[in-house]
């Protein structure tokens, strides 16, 4: 039997968890029989000790076991990652979605607000106009109609309201649960594109994944430090693929699609991430547009099972002829007419 005084002991003698461990600590944590200052404490002798991918595993059970479903019969992608890179970009994930939504590709992205960055997916597409607060069949409605639909990780972890104090409290500190939005997605997208914010993140996430029954995902971190495909530096990337897990590199110079400065592409007060996205889907030509295609492009790439030049190809297709301003404004229409449906 497992007791949190034992686990307590184990992690402040650096010892690793089981899988059995982690998912008894939390599913304490999600049940709320941990106080705040208990849970913090679980969350800062992990990342004393350093996670390890049993522990990852752990986690991810508890909370998918938890969490609520978004019903989809359709083969669909999640573009998530971790955040906590400190780099302060614009959505550059949520961007690359709708890009690839309007290239035929089913998205079924998981998201929230910002806890260590200035704006979540949550919060931009809620500034976009988007009703981001959807019923699960809603969810689906918008992936079957739009190819793009977006599950607020709180409507569907609502146990992690158990544990927001005391992520809160470790901001900007990076803990377990930054790796866990991506391995945790509502419809079980079996596809998945993940950015880490760093290489011993992109690893226990690449293992974690392989273990919990991933079909396809490519899981990255750009050596500039970013956790997306980044136009400034090579990414490097794991790939996971017929239950095995290889790697290669994305030279951003073989594609022309290189990047001027990393200034260009962070928020500002002056420049939010929605007026950067709404450049990009108006088809201005800049480092955000560059990186968007690419980090759609690897969205269309392993969606479609396709050769990356060729994906890159789509994706700047589609803005040229602007489908994906149409896409965009399709999502935030259809999702306002299907939550006004449901009162």
């Amino acid at each position: 039997m497992y007791s949190f005084e034992n686990i307590q002991a184990n992690l402040n003698n650096r010892i690793d968890l089981s899988i059995e461990e982690a998912y008894f600590v939390s599913e304490k944590m999600f049940e709320g029989s941990l106080d705040d200052n208990q849970i913090k404490e679980i969350l800062i002798l992990l990342n004393k000790k350093n996670i390890c991918s049993a522990e990852l595993i752990g986690f991810a059970t508890a909370m998918r076991k938890i969490s609520t479903k978004v019903e989809i019969n359709e083969k669909v992608i999640d573009s998530c990652g971790t955040g906590g890179d400190g780099i302060g970009t614009f959505n550059i994930s949520t961007c690359a979605s709708f890009i690839a939504a309007a290239c035929d590709v089913k998205v079924a992205k998981h998201g929230n607000k910002a806890i260590t960055s200035s704006s979540g997916s949550a919060d931009l597409l809620h500034d976009a106009g988007a009703k981001i607060n959807l019923e699960p069949e809603h969810v689906s409605k918008c992936i079957r109609h739009v190819n793009f639909g977006f599950m607020f990780a709180p409507l569907h972890h609502m146990a992690m309201k158990n544990v927001a104090n005391s992520r809160k409290s470790l901001a900007p500190e990076k803990t377990i649960f930054n790796m866990l939005g991506p391995i945790t997605n509502p419809a079980n997208a079996k596809i998945q594109l993940i950015g880490t914010y760093n290489k011993e993140a992109m690893n226990l996430i690449a293992n974690a994944l392989l273990e919990l029954g991933t079909k396809s995902a490519l899981i990255l971190n750009s050596r500039d430090g970013m956790d997306e495909a980044s136009i400034y530096d090579v990414t490097d990337v794991l790939e996971i693929k017929n239950n095995n897990i290889t790697s290669f590199t994305i030279d951003p110079i073989k594609y022309e699609l290189v990047g001027e400065d990393l200034e260009n592409i962070k928020t500002n007060t002056e420049r939010s991430s929605l007026d950067i996205i709404y450049s990009v889907i108006n088809n201005l030509d800049s480092d955000a547009r560059k990186i968007s295609v690419l980090n759609a492009a690897l969205l269309v790439m392993i969606y479609k099972e396709i050769d990356l030049k060729d994906a890159i190809s789509q994706c700047k297709d589609s803005l040229d002829s602007y489908l994906v301003r149409d896409k965009f404004n399709q999502y935030i229409d259809f999702t306002n007419q299907v939550s006004k449906n449901a009162k």
